[in-house]
This record gives C-alpha cells, structure tokens and sequence, in this order.
C-alpha cells in the first residue's frame, strides 16, 4: 500500500524506538501532540482480564477496575477480583500502559508512556488467563453486563483487545448511546469474534515500526484501518522486566488513545464525528475522500492526522455503520425510522472480490459471537441526522468468542 508507506506519519527507514518497543510512542511523535492534548476529560473501558495496579508504569495513572470481574471458577460461583499481581494479568497490564502508562520504568530501563496518559482507563476483567470463566452468581449467561456497566460507568470508548462472549444487543446499546466501541481484529488473517465482526465498530489491524502489516493482520468487511501494534514494549510477568508483544491487542490500544486525543480536545463532537475523523486522517494526511484497500480498511491510523481535522465539520453519522443486513442492524442502533442512502463510491470495496449482486446475509439482532456469516458488497451508507439519533452522546468535562488472548507472547 504506497499511499500508506509514503504517509504513515513516521519515518520507516530510522523506526526511532523501534529496538526496545518503544517505537509507537518514538517514531510517531506523540510527546510532541501531548503539548496539545493527553486525552482528558475521555474515559476508555478495556473488557479484558485482570489488572496489576501495582505495576510500575501504572502507579499514579488514573486506572479504576470494576469489582468484581465477570468470571466465576463455577457456573453460578463467587466472582474472581478484577486485580491481581499474577501473570494472568499481564495482557490487560499491557493494555492499560499503552494507553496511561507514566513511563517510569524499572530499575533504570525505559518505562512504558501511554498515548493518552491524560484519560480515564476503567477496567472489566471478561477473562482470567488460563482459570474457568463461568458466569458468576447474578450475571448474565452472556457478558454485555461488562458493556452496560461501562456505559454506566460513563465510558466515552469501550476498548476490546480480543473477543468476548457478547452478543450484538450489547453492542448496540453502546452505539445508542453514543459510545464508540473499538476492537481488535485478530492475528490469524481473518477477522473473526464479537465485537470486531459486528456493524458499527472501529476493527482495527496491526501495522509494523516499518509501516507493513504485520503477520496475521486479518482483513475482512468490517476492517476499518490498521495501527501500530508489532513489538510494543510491555511489562514481563514478574513485573521488574521488560520484553515485546505483537497483535491488535496493541493496535486496539493505540487507536483508542488516539481517537481520546482528538476527543479531549472537541468535546462537543459526537462518537460519530470522531469516527468521521479518523477514516478521513489516516496515513497523516487529511483526505475529502476516504477509501479502503484490502488488508488496510482506511489506512493506518495518525494522531498527528486526527489532531489535524475539525470533527465538528464532519457529518453526524457513523460512517462504519452500514445497511448490508450484519447486526446490530441499522434500526437497533439509530430507529426504526431511518433510511439509507446511495453506497459510498468506495463501498464495495469492503468484501473485496464479492460479486455486487449477492444479497446480504442477515443475523438476529442477539447473534453471539461465530453465527455471523459476511454480508454483500456495495452496502449501503447510513444518513440520519442528528436530531433522529436514539440516544445523544453524553459529554462528561472533567480535569464465541473463545476468550483467546490477541497478542502474541513477549518476545
């Protein structure tokens, strides 16, 4: 992808940071951004496991668990704690780092700095490493309890760096209520779980310190861009060391930080303007005319770029929710009283290879995760307004998925 190579944001050929895992923070020049912004005011919710709040790189970050977690030993069992000092909660550790970490390292090495370490982080613990995740006593079979506790909770971004046992209602209520939900694609070439299969949500890939794709970045139709995600510095399990993971665990991250950047500093934006902006900045360049390539949905995703637009001129729509019959369809999210409009002309190029004519395959609106088969090509773009919008997004200004792991083990 030339456009991509050329206008990633970050010189491919120097990769600063690129040795230590410290390259999404380095080459990308995020400590310059953070002289504009660092994500305040913006609350990201990560539905993942537990969290060590001990690690170094997290003490004095603003991160808050959500007690309990969302995982029992039994069936109807006393739910485990949302914190631990194990190993089980490295993945979520990493995760949260990426997004708040303070950079303070141990023992004398580099420290982890977060994309916007200016922002909330709530964590909700959905899995528990290699232990049973049985539904706890006075939870639903299914987790969206974990979604509609964060919404609760007043999440501006739900961030799922992996698959969860959701189902499509839990997601929708999110959308509704005008939070934007980003999810990890996988590292297996196909881009398969709840919620990065379902209509509406920012499913984002992984991009290399030399701007290529990593192995195993899935594509699919619901593949919106890609993000620094190969070889991201993170803490080892005994937490006085450092290693790399690779996977779009870390690119969830890096765009969930990215898009709290711009947010922190137009609060008034909608979740769907702020989706606007980041398929239209991808590759550090502003774009009249989004497009998609396989393999990269909208290209590779540029803080530099986003803090480059206005999302307020943007329409107020969501330009990932399509009417192509994949759930949550269009009425659970914006009414039952919306239309669509003529395709977008890069449309089709969502499923690439699909013949226009093949009509759409339609789930329940409660599909769980692995029931959704692909929908057609040439969707259809939503365009409802504002004011026909279900649920208007909350400004708060304050100072089966079979539970795998996304990334792959520290190198």
């Amino acid at each position: 992808m030339v456009a991509t190579m050329l206008g990633s944001g970050w010189a491919a050929a120097s990769n600063p940071g690129a040795e230590d895992g410290r390259w999404y923070y380095e080459a990308t020049g995020l400590a310059d951004l953070h002289q504009r912004t660092t994500g305040t005011g913006i609350t990201i919710a990560v539905l993942d496991e537990a969290v060590n709040l001990a690690a170094a790189d997290l003490v004095g970050a603003d991160v808050q668990p959500h007690e309990p977690s969302y995982c029992a030993a039994e069936e109807g069992g006393a739910a485990y704690p949302a914190t631990s000092t194990e190993a089980l909660a490295k993945h979520t550790t990493s995760i949260a780092t990426m997004l708040v970490g303070t950079d303070a390292g141990v023992g004398g090495a580099p420290g982890i700095p977060g994309v916007a370490p200016g922002a909330t982080v709530r964590t909700y613990a959905i899995r528990y490493g290699d232990q049973p995740c049985e539904t706890p006593a006075g939870q639903e079979s299914y987790q969206d309890d974990a979604i509609r506790d964060a919404i609760a909770d007043g999440a501006d971004i739900i961030a799922v760096p992996g698959a969860g046992r959701f189902t499509t209602d839990g997601i929708a209520d999110a959308l509704r209520a005008g939070v934007i939900v980003v999810a990890a694609a996988g590292n297996d070439g196909e881009l398969t779980g709840l919620p990065a299969i379902a209509n509406g949500v920012v499913t984002v890939g992984t991009v290399t310190s030399d701007v290529t794709l990593a192995e195993g970045s899935p594509d699919g139709p619901t593949l919106a861009a890609v993000a620094p995600g190969a070889r991201i510095r993170a803490m080892q399990a005994d937490w006085s060391t450092y290693g790399t993971t690779t996977g779009s665990s870390n690119a969830t991250a890096y765009t969930a930080g990215a898009l709290a950047l711009l947010w922190s500093l137009y609060p008034d934006a909608s979740d769907r303007q702020i989706i606007q902006a980041l398929i239209h900045a991808t590759d550090a360049e502003v774009k009249d005319t989004p497009s998609r390539e396989p393999g990269w949905g909208y290209g590779t995703v540029s803080p530099r770029g986003l803090l480059a637009t206005d999302p307020t001129s943007y329409p107020d729509e969501n330009p990932l929710l399509l009417d192509d019959g994949r759930a949550p369809v269009v009425a659970d999210v914006l009414g039952a009283d919306q239309t669509a409009t003529t395709p977008a002309e890069d449309a089709g190029d969502a499923v690439a290879g699909t013949d226009d004519t093949t009509p759409a395959v339609a789930a329940a609106p409660s599909t769980p995760v692995g029931a959704w088969v692909g929908g057609a090509a040439g969707a259809l773009l939503i365009a409802g307004s504002s004011a026909a919008v279900v649920a208007s997004r909350r400004r708060r200004l304050t100072a089966d998925g079979t539970g795998a792991r996304s990334d792959a083990d520290p190198d």
